[in-house]
């Protein structure tokens, strides 16, 4: 099926992570060009770029994100744009989690994780978004977590981040749905990366058994949800939404 994304210029933070790098690769397949976010060494991509044949690699082009420094991702964005014309899509996808009991946790770690998962991607939303309003649409895509409503135990700071984030998601898909642009999240359950198992330690131990589908996600199925969101062809008529892409278990 032609999901209409061949050429379309997308931008992915974190794209060198577990769930980041399935849906790197998922719109690299479907032609689009991308942006791959990374922060530190651009060698963290080198691990996606083994996965690509030499014309995928020419569909990529490494970015330098780092979230703590919204003017220096000012001045990367604005001169993806004067190459590129436009980014079509914004997929919000990198982030971090400190599993440790509330009481517990430090705030330099809460201010470290509410920067990562929430501030800093609303801030990286409006630098996008300010081009996008100009060309009338776009598509953006937030990453949440099912820790946002459910299984909140050891990640109370990171649990709110993600909830608020969905609470972006609905408050800026009414904000500017009038220009063309659609605001979307994805919310991953339990999914084979590294974060997860992590994240897993404090969860209880049957959690897998009481998921429907019985078995952890893989991170290629959060790519074809991300895919679906972006897809002006499958989604067009889809703002403000989180898809819950969980097998269930948060049923």
């Amino acid at each position: 099926m032609n999901l209409a994304l061949t050429n379309k210029v997308v931008l992915i933070t974190g794209a060198n992570g577990g769930i980041g790098q399935a849906i790197s690769l998922a719109f690299i397949q479907e032609g689009a060009t991308l942006l791959a976010g990374y922060r530190g060494d651009v060698s963290k991509l080198d691990e996606l770029k083994s996965m690509l044949t030499a014309d995928q690699q020419n569909q990529v082009k490494p970015i330098h994100l780092d979230l703590g420094n919204i003017a220096q991702c000012k001045v990367a964005i604005d001169e993806a744009v004067d190459h590129f014309g436009a980014i079509d899509v914004l997929v919000n996808c990198a982030g971090t989690a400190i599993e440790k009991p509330f009481l517990l946790t430090e705030f330099d770690e809460i201010d470290k994780q509410t920067t990562a998962n929430f501030t800093a991607p609303i801030k990286l939303t409006q630098l996008v978004l300010k081009h996008m309003m100009l060309n009338r649409k776009g598509s953006v895509i937030n990453v949440s977590s099912v820790h946002g409503f459910r299984f909140g135990r050891g990640v109370a700071v990171y649990a709110a981040n993600k909830s608020a984030i969905e609470r972006f998601t609905q408050a800026l898909a009414l904000e500017v749905g009038r220009n063309g642009i659609r605001v979307n999240a994805v919310c991953p359950g339990m999914i084979e990366t590294k974060m997860i198992q992590s994240l897993q330690k404090n969860m209880p131990p049957d959690i897998l058994k009481r998921c429907p589908i019985s078995r952890p996600g893989k991170p290629h199925e959060i790519a074809n949800a991300v895919l679906f969101l972006a897809s002006e062809t499958m989604s067009s008529y889809i703002t403000g939404t989180t898809l819950v892409v969980d097998g269930g278990i948060s049923i």
